[in-house]
């Protein structure tokens, strides 16, 4: 199921509708799943509200819909931009396939562990698929990848063993 077709069952749900209802201004701001050795997390879809600072997110997993406890947000900006939704062509396997052709194109020794696919709207690159991919040699690489287009915004690789110094 893409990730569109999540966001609508969502958007559709008791729970959704219920919740917008009773807080008509959270908007949507994150799409976000894990990979994990090949074994997919469930879709977690983010709402935020610039009144309340905080994050909504609604879970799916196999038709069922959960919504969890708002939290605070973790930002960097005064506030998290809305998720324009235009026509995506991009989709979670989409970019998938684009950070794998990095990895072997620019990071041929790392083997990729885990996946974390976050879909958001970042000021300085508009809305991106945020991919970090933790390796087995605890490097961590992220790769930011235009939704609209694919084109690869950028790319960095971090070594796990050297964040604490």
């Amino acid at each position: 199921m893409s990730f569109m077709d999540v966001i609508n069952s969502i958007e559709d749900s008791d729970e959704f509708k219920d919740f917008i209802r009773k807080n008509p201004h959270y908007y949507l701001v994150h799409v976000f799943r894990i990979i994990d050795n090949d074994v997919s997390s469930n879709w977690q879809i983010g709402y935020y509200s610039k009144d309340t600072d905080k994050i909504v997110v609604f879970e799916y997993n196999n038709d069922l819909v959960m919504m969890h406890h708002p939290e605070d947000a973790l930002k960097k900006e005064e506030y998290i931009s809305k998720l324009e939704f235009r026509d995506f062509k991009i989709s979670e396997d989409d970019a998938s396939r684009i950070c794998e052709d990095i990895l072997n194109e620019k990071y041929p020794k790392e083997l990729s562990n885990k996946k974390i696919f976050l879909l958001q709207n970042l000021p300085e690159y508009g809305n991106v698929w945020n991919v970090t991919i933790v390796t087995l040699a605890f490097s961590i690489i992220n790769v930011k990848i235009e939704a609209d287009s694919g084109m690869v915004l950028k790319h960095s690789k971090e070594n796990l063993m050297e964040w604490n110094r």
